[in-house]
């Protein structure tokens, strides 16, 4: 059995770094992040989270918004519109496919149900699952206090 921490310790990432990263880069940062997680997952997990193929579409899929975007067009506007849209799918699809690994993580491999807003995975996407990935060891220990609470007022 691996230990809860080693996925936060292998993307070694804080919420708030990869914010100002993002910020900085104009978002660029998120793809090596994407990147980093979706590997340490699979490693960890042993749950695929997205093929290769997927990762290289989705970056391709950047590149070409950002050759239509200086397109001086009508039709360039409005594809390029059409294709940000697809990009946030496909974000949100990777995102919410995390979530749903790293609640079957928890319960499999650590007995306890991870609790993944379903709400705020939607809004904040990267930025919520880097925080549940970094907050796991804490919702372990807050599940087994819990417990121990329980089991003691049973037992009393």
């Amino acid at each position: 059995m691996s230990d809860i921490s080693t996925l936060k310790e292998k993307i070694n990432t804080k919420t708030f770094h990869l914010v100002l990263l993002g910020l900085l880069t104009g978002g660029l940062y998120l793809n090596i992040w994407m990147y980093k997680t979706f590997t340490a997952l699979e490693d960890v997990t042993r749950i695929k989270t997205m093929s290769s193929a997927f990762f290289v579409g989705y970056l391709a899929l950047i590149g070409i918004i950002g050759y239509v975007s200086v397109v001086p067009h009508l039709y360039a506007l409005v594809l390029t519109g059409i294709l940000l849209l697809v990009l946030i799918a496909l974000s949100l699809l990777w995102c919410f496919r995390v979530r749903r690994v790293l609640k079957a993580y928890a319960l499999a491999v650590h007995n306890f149900e991870l609790r993944m807003n379903l709400v705020y995975t939607g809004l904040f996407s990267f930025y919520y699952v880097n925080y549940c990935i970094n907050a796991l060891a804490s919702d372990k220990q807050k599940h087994e206090d819990k417990m121990r609470a329980k089991h003691e007022a049973i037992q009393a």
